[in-house]
Formats: C-alpha cells, structure tokens, sequence
C-alpha cells in the first residue's frame, strides 16, 4: 500500500533555542502548507494522525505538543482522546464564549489539560479574556501587535494568569528574536527558529467497514460507545486493533511496560478515551478496502480464543492473531509494524519467529488455512480433522458477525 499521511511540526524554543514542545499543524499533502475549509475537521486529523497513525512518543518525544482547536472542541469532549500531561490546546478567543463553553473549559482545566491563548495582539483583548485565566501560555504575535504595547501586554499576561509562559509568535529575524529577549518572552516560534517540518509516513487506516460501523453507532447511541461494542468492532477487525495499540504509547501514559493485549489496552485508555478515539476513526476519511485479510484476521482471532479457551492466554493469543495480518494489510515488514507497538516481547517473538505457545497457536492457524496436514501433525498430532473443522466454524461465524443486522457474539478477549 503506497499512501501515506503527513503532519507539519513547528518547534517552539526557550531563549536559549532549547526545544519546548512542537506545534502540530495539519497537512494533506506533501505541500509546505495546505489550505482547508472546515478548521474542526483539520483538528480532528491532526489528532488522528498523532494518536493513531505515528503515536505520540514519534512526534513529539518528550516534549510537549499544541493542537489548534476551537473551545467547541472542548465542548464537545473530543480533547479527552489525548492525554493531558503531553498536550496543549491552542484556542483562539475571536468573541466571547458563552458561559457552558467557559464552564467546559474550566473544567478541563480542572481535569489537568493546559490551554494556549492564540494570536493575541490587542491589550484590550487581553485584558477582556475569558481565557487568559486558565491559560499556561499566551501567544503574542509580533506582526499584528503594536510594539510599543508589547511590555504591557506581556505584564498583564503575567499579572491575571501567574506563573504563565508568554510566546513571541511569528518572530522572522535575528532583529526579532532579540527585541522579543529584551522584551522578557520567555519561549519563541516563528521562520527565524525553524520552518514547519513536513513528517510523512506510510498510512495504518482502519478498514472502511469497521469507521462505518464505529460511525453507527455512536450516532445510535448519542456519541457514546459501550465498551462491549467497541470489543466486538476491534475484535472483527486487525486494522482497528493496530491503531488502538498504537494510541497506548509509554511516553502519552506512563507506562513501564508493554501490553499483553487488547483488553488491557482498552483498560488503559479507558471508556471516555476509548469512545473519542473511535469517534476519530469513524470521523477519518482514511479508511482501507481489504476485507480478505481483514476478515482473515478476524477468523484467526475466533480460532486463537478456541485453541486457548481454558487459559490465560486468550487475550495474548487473540492479539496475535489480528496482528498477524497486517504486514499484508499494510504491505509492510510485521517487524517494522510491531516496532510501532508497545507490545511484550511474548507477542513479537510468536510473530516474528514462532516462538512460544503464541508461536505454536499461530503456525497451527495458518496450517489449517494452507490445509497442511503434515504441520498440523507435527503441531498438533492426531488433531488434523477437528482443527480443519474449527476453522471452518470460526469462518462461519466472522461470515454472520460481518453480516447486516448480526446479532452474532464477538471474541470474549
């Protein structure tokens, strides 16, 4: 598969050019910049990108990352998909917001994620915002604000949100940044410190009838999801699996371990992110037609919870089971795809070199598939006949799960 996506990244830099975090900006192409109609929709892919495509700890690292988003964002409880420790919300108060809107945001706030005033530039503004207050940064931009009211806007920044970091925006020469020193800016940004940088990879996008089927039903069900719904959508569909492992990063939740499997990814994240996730996925318009090796995945996963019912395993296995198609999925080494997941060792060692009893389970699979008898009889001896005939039944059932109006259970993980 050639797609690809793109991200544009932007640092932001303390006096002494040290990095504090990266603006994020979308890009739809592999232009320098890209012009777009509906700026909710730019937000929603550049969230997309970051959580489900790269994974936050590949763009940002350990520093911080800032989104452009309007407050409707906030009131949406869309700003829940991300992480608030590694995340800042950049907002623009063009009019003031209604007293629910101020509310939302406070109580983001309250909740521990940080805002960025944007592209402030008139005292009067400042002085009138109802954001300032719950901001950790304030954004001044050099081309539009009068520099002889620079000193007090950075003083009144300072004095309605103490302890606030104040940004030069658009500084464009070496005549800019010292003025901006001497000013007392504590961070810088603009074409003098760096251009956006073009990131491009190759796409991870979910397959078209999994978005479809996130979409209904959170339109069923009031933009909510249950997470028994989500499990039986991820549990039918590799390309889903990948992407949700790939929004459980070690940098974006702390984690001194990898996951084991999906049921615990999903215990990570948790209900709220879960369901904002999926709204992204089902919002994307990256979707991929590929329902052979999806639904062969989705057969592996029901064979691998039979072969393993009765142990502890089952989870492990069935996570194995959906990834082990995606190197075709995605037309991409399996070893390239797992290093972009925070899976244990167990995981890649069964799908990498067969080792285990992950290993084991996955060869007995793809013998079955192959119908090859002499491996099955070397895997599984004297088991040939019932194996041959789980799949079959496994078959049928992903067969009825994908069909329309399917009340046909998912894989328990």
């Amino acid at each position: 598969m050639s797609a690809e996506v793109f991200l544009g990244r932007q640092p932001m830099v303390d006096a002494d050019r040290q990095v504090f975090g990266y603006e994020l900006l979308y890009r739809g192409g592999p232009e320098s910049a890209t012009i777009f109609d509906d700026p909710d929709a730019a937000t929603r892919g550049v969230m997309e990108r970051v959580l489900l495509q790269w994974g936050m700890e590949h763009v940002v690292g350990d520093h911080f990352g800032m989104i452009n988003a309007n407050a409707s964002l906030v009131m949406h409880g869309l700003h829940r998909a991300m992480p608030p420790e590694g995340m800042i919300i950049e907002v623009r108060e063009e009019t003031p917001f209604d007293d629910d809107t101020v509310v939302a945001l406070q109580q983001a706030r309250y909740d521990g994620y940080h805002f960025t005033l944007d592209n402030v530039s008139r005292l009067g503004d400042l002085e009138r915002s109802q954001l300032l207050p719950l901001a950790s940064i304030v954004k001044i931009e050099l081309t539009t604000a009068h520099d002889a009211e620079i000193p007090r806007l950075i003083d009144v920044a300072r004095e309605r949100s103490p302890g606030i970091q104040v940004v030069a925006e658009k500084v464009e020469s070496v005549a800019d940044f010292k003025r901006c020193v001497e000013h007392g800016f504590d961070l810088f940004q603009g074409y003098y410190i760096a251009k956006p940088e073009l990131l491009r990879r190759p796409a991870r996008p979910a397959g078209t009838r999994s978005a479809a089927a996130l979409h209904d039903s959170l339109e069923n069900n009031d933009r909510r999801i249950d997470v028994g719904a989500l499990e039986s959508i991820m549990t039918s569909d590799p390309s889903l699996a990948f992407r949700l492992l790939t929004a459980v990063n070690a940098s974006a939740f702390g984690l001194d371990q990898n996951v084991h499997s999906l049921d615990q990814a999903m215990g990570l994240l948790g209900p709220v992110m879960l369901r904002c996730l999926a709204e992204l996925i089902a919002s994307s318009g990256d979707t991929i037609d590929d329902d052979a090796h999806l639904m062969r995945g989705a057969v592996r996963a029901r064979m691998a919870a039979e072969l393993l019912v009765g142990t502890e395993h089952i989870g492990s296995g069935v996570t194995v089971a959906l990834l082990s198609t995606t190197d075709s999925l995605y037309d991409a080494p399996i070893a390239e795809l797992l290093a972009e997941l925070p899976v244990t060792d167990e995981i890649v060692d069964a799908l990498l070199y067969g080792r285990g009893r992950l290993g084991t389970m996955i060869e007995i699979i793809r013998a079955c598939e192959q119908h090859d008898v002499t491996t099955l009889d070397e895997l599984a001896p004297g088991r040939s006949d019932d194996l041959f005939a789980l799949r079959a039944a496994a078959a049928e059932a992903v067969a009825a799960q994908c069909a329309p109006d399917s009340s046909a259970s998912p894989v328990h993980l």
